[in-house]
């Protein structure tokens, strides 16, 4: 990593943040820069045999980016500063956020709380917390309208990491329960 250019580690650390896999539209926008620009150079990094590129059309991630070792993201993500990671990870989300597809609730909501996690303090500490627990709390909500009732108490007690209010920990903790609930007894006799 500490031999690429500074706009190809900037796509490595950016993409480090989205996921193992990428979409080059996805890195685009997080970057703020035109895709038509950025692809050139994640065909540079994939003959620098840091990223691959799923050609297979039998793959769900056609067309996508991923790192060639989970090594290489974890390295450029560990290098990043608590505030780039915190701007990454909300540009990320906004990015998410912005396509309105519901099936994206648990990514949007994982972003929002790495965001949170980077840099809890400062003033901008407690939006990203509501943004969090809002996100986590629509996710949660629809894995158990999925039926993944595991995933939604997940989701509801990760909320309680961003919130100190008391009645609002008290939802979620009835919230994660039901869900629980819900799944060793079967939706009809949960609370």
């Amino acid at each position: 990593l500490d031999t690429l250019q500074p706009a190809d580690r900037r796509v490595v650390e950016a993409a480090s943040v989205i996921g193992k896999t990428f979409a080059p539209d996805v890195v685009a926008v997080v970057l703020g820069e035109p895709v038509e620009q950025l692809v050139p150079r994640l065909r540079d990094l994939v003959r620098q045999e840091l990223l691959l590129f799923e050609a297979d059309p039998g793959s769900p991630e056609l067309g996508q980016y991923g790192f060639l070792q989970a090594v290489i993201r974890e390295v450029a993500y560990s290098t990043l500063s608590r505030r780039a990671r915190r701007e990454l990870h909300l540009a990320a989300a906004r990015c998410f956020e912005g396509l309105g597809d519901e099936s994206l609730a648990g990514v949007l909501a994982e972003h929002y709380l790495a965001a949170f996690r980077a840099r809890p303090e400062g003033p901008e500490g407690e939006d990203v917390a509501s943004q969090a627990r809002e996100a986590l709390r629509a996710a949660g909500t629809r894995a158990k309208s999925l039926g993944s009732m595991q995933q939604a108490a997940t989701f509801f007690e990760l909320a309680l990491e961003v919130t100190d209010a008391p009645a609002e920990r008290a939802d979620l903790h009835l919230r994660a329960s039901d869900a629980l609930l819900s799944g060793w007894l079967g939706p009809d006799r949960a609370i």
